[in-house]
Parts: C-alpha cells; sequence; structure tokens
C-alpha cells in the first residue's frame, strides 16, 4: 500500500474498529512502519460496507405493528452501528497521516490514573434514575454526556472517584451500545443511592437548593441528577433529595456571576466544574473555564473575588497550622 494524499476520503459518514476481510490488523502488523491506507482504498472499503448494508436493510424484517416513521428511526440507528467500524477506520487513518506528516502534531494517547490509585477520594455520583421521565432521544444525549464525563476524569491527573448508580432499564439498554462500557474504570451499580450509600453522607447538586456549596468533604458523596428534561419537569431532582432524606446544595455560580439562562447546566458542566475546582481550588476559575457563552455568564463586582482569595488565604494559613 502506498501513502495517503492529503485529500480526505469521500463520505458524509466519515468519523465513525475493524472492518472488511483481509484487513491487516494490529496484531498481526509487522514491527515496522505502520501502512497507510490510499484514498482509494478507503473509499472502495467504505462502498463494500455499503453494499453489505443495502443487502442487510433489504432484508431485514420490522415489526408488523412498527409505523413508517418508527422502521426510519430504526433504520438510521441500525445504519449508524453497521458503519461503525469503517468511520473508526477511517479515523485511525486520519491519524496516521497527521502523525506521518507532522509527528510532533499528532495526539498521544493519555493513560490516566486509576481511581484505586489516584489522590483524590472525592465521590461524584451520576444518579441514572430518571429514564423512564426521559424520551429516546433524550436518552441518548444523556449516554453522550456520562461517556464524556468518563473521558474527563480518565484524562485528569487525580480522577474523582465516579459512579454512575440506578443503572438499569434504557439507560443501562443504550450504554449497551457504547463499546468497552463495561470494562470502565468506574463504579457501575444498578443498585439506588439509598442503597449505596447513608443518606446523611449524600449531597445532591440541585439548583433549587437554598444552600450553598462552598467546599467538598471527602466523606461526602456528591450527586448530579443524570436527567436530559428540557426543563419538563423543573425542580424534580430537588423534591427527590428532599424525599429521601439526602443533604441538598446548589453550586455557588451566582456569588460570583450572574447568568442570564436558567442555572441549571447539563450533567457535563456540573462534573465539569468540580473537576476543574479540584484542579484550581478556585470556584470562579472552574466556573468561568466551563459555563459555555449562550449562557451569558456575567462577573459580579471584584468584591466577590476579593471575599473568595482571603477565604482561601485563611484556609490555606489553617491547614499549614494544623
Amino acid at each position: 500500500m502506498t501513502k495517503r494524499g492529503t485529500e480526505e476520503p469521500l463520505s458524509d459518514e466519515e468519523g465513525l474498529e475493524e472492518v472488511t476481510s483481509g484487513e491487516v490488523t494490529e496484531k498481526n502488523r509487522p514491527n515496522t512502519a505502520p501502512t497507510i491506507c490510499t484514498t482509494e482504498e478507503l473509499d472502495a472499503m467504505y462502498k463494500k460496507v455499503q453494499e453489505e448494508f443495502n443487502v442487510f436493510k433489504d432484508q431485514y424484517e420490522f415489526p408488523d405493528d412498527m409505523t413508517k416513521n418508527g422502521k426510519k428511526k430504526l433504520l438510521k440507528t441500525l445504519k449508524f452501528d453497521f458503519f461503525k467500524p469503517i468511520r473508526r477506520k477511517i479515523e485511525r487513518e486520519k491519524l496516521k497521516r497527521k502523525k506521518a506528516n507532522n509527528p510532533a502534531s499528532a495526539p498521544k494517547r493519555r493513560k490516566g490514573n486509576k481511581l484505586c490509585d489516584s489522590n483524590n477520594k472525592l465521590r461524584v455520583a451520576v444518579d441514572c434514575s430518571f429514564d423512564d421521565l426521559m424520551t429516546e432521544k433524550d436518552i441518548v444525549k444523556l449516554s453522550k454526556q456520562i461517556q464524556r464525563i468518563y473521558a474527563m476524569n480518565r484524562h485528569m491527573d487525580n480522577p474523582l472517584q465516579l459512579h454512575l448508580t440506578n443503572m438499569q432499564g434504557k439507560t443501562l439498554e443504550r450504554m449497551g451500545c457504547v463499546d468497552g462500557y463495561k470494562n470502565w474504570d468506574i463504579n457501575l451499580k444498578s443498585e439506588s443511592l439509598i442503597e449505596l450509600f447513608e443518606p446523611s453522607n449524600v449531597v445532591y447538586l440541585c439548583a433549587e437548593s437554598e444552600n450553598l456549596l462552598s467546599t467538598f468533604d471527602d466523606s461526602k458523596t456528591y450527586v448530579i441528577g443524570g436527567f436530559v428534561d428540557h426543563n419538563a419537569h423543573k425542580g424534580l431532582a430537588y423534591e427527590r433529595a428532599q424525599a429521601a432524606g439526602f443533604q441538598h446544595a446548589r453550586l455557588p455560580i451566582d456569588q460570583f456571576f450572574t447568568i442570564s439562562t436558567r442555572k441549571v447546566l447539563t450533567v457535563c458542566h456540573v462534573f465539569e466544574i468540580i473537576s476543574n475546582f479540584c484542579v484550581s481550588n478556585s470556584w470562579t476559575s472552574a466556573i468561568e473555564k466551563t459555563v459555555p457563552e449562550r449562557k451569558g455568564l456575567k462577573s459580579l463586582d471584584d468584591k466577590a473575588k476579593s471575599e473568595e482569595t482571603e477565604a482561601l488565604k485563611i484556609d490555606d494559613a489553617v491547614k499549614a497550622e494544623s
């Protein structure tokens, strides 16, 4: 095989493991410079997968009671899964080309610390007990946010002790579509929060809570509601936390900033703020780095920032004395 040129492979499916028979795999490849497929070779692979999918589609038997719209959605999902190997093949080839053209710019795989080896003992749990209230589309969004959270945590020098609780039902079924999720370095539990943790040691993070979170306590478990509902069930996590006897608190966004939209953030954003705070020990820095511009985040006067600085100085002084 010759090296690919700089042109990109065709197809709008671009971007999505092993594919087609006769492919040279990493296991049987000799220990030499990696072989890079040509554009023509990749296009031929893609065309073959397209032909195989057309045969599969023609032979697939839809349920008799399925609507036309339901068949269309199912076919789209089947096509996505069918083309996943070739999309990943294309991505790997793009990375090989980038590394061959400019080795210094190629991304390097980074193994994050394992949870058991991390110096960070802060427990953060995502409560996945809401899937009966979400649409299929929103469950897909939640699964993508869970994947992003896991990736963020894996890339931390000292990852948080991350838990997924109530993993069952439609959310668990959707996670089954994620390659290798069962091998993740994460605490994956089907049990509920109240079965896993003492209620007095649980702090549920809710935008509606009247309690302001100032710092973290390693003896507590901080919970993020795994819920994508577009405000259809406003305050539900807060109500459930109260009913279960959990403590609750909100992130101190309004202590340092004004925000033009609702203070409710995505699961990803809440986790990212927590992880950034663990690194910087500064709420202002953690929030500024995370909250997207569309939220209209604006800093309050410098008084709040100076108060935080003084509080951190006092906290550091106390730690030094102890």
